[in-house]
């Protein structure tokens, strides 16, 4: 598995997995269409940069989708709606615990163990996500939710 210092999420970005290193420090290992790369940013880290490199910021995302959604907390975000970069987190973002997913790289899920959810990839990788499988399935209806309602916006005023 590659190292990295620093990830910028692309289209092919489909999670993204908090990890320790042996010195405690947090990283990620980002799981992507075909690779997989430890990176020594957080999860949240790297939606941060990422939403600022795509022109906007972390905290206006979460605004907005608070906004749109009429939700108060673990919101769904659009890191970039061009390129159709949503991505929803599995527990709170300031947890170190957080899963960042992508749900355009879901194939599956299910029921694993007591209150878990087994996520399966569109590549077949494996995912254990320590939420309930309704709990997901909800967070990817607000995803989707949010993504079509962005969609609706942008369509609406090219017919303008």
């Amino acid at each position: 598995m590659e190292r990295m210092e620093e990830y910028m999420i692309m289209e092919e970005t489909a999670a993204l997995v908090p990890q320790y290193d042996s010195y405690g420090r947090l990283g990620t290992i980002v799981y992507e269409l075909y690779n997989t790369y430890k990176v020594e940013q957080s999860p949240k880290e790297i939606i941060q940069q990422s939403c600022r490199y795509y022109g906007s910021t972390y905290e206006g995302k979460v605004h907005a989708a608070k906004h749109i959604l009429g939700i108060r907390q673990m919101v769904p975000i659009s890191v970039c709606e061009a390129l159709r970069l949503y991505f929803f987190p599995t527990c709170s973002p300031d947890s170190d615990r957080c899963i960042w997913i992508a749900p355009s790289h879901i194939k599956m899920i299910q029921p694993y163990e007591k209150k878990k959810t087994k996520v399966i990839l569109k590549n077949k990788q494996e995912l254990i996500v320590d939420i309930q499988k309704g709990t997901f399935e909800g967070k990817m209806y607000k995803t989707a939710m949010l993504m079509v309602t962005l969609q609706q916006r942008m369509m609406h005023n090219y017919e303008k």
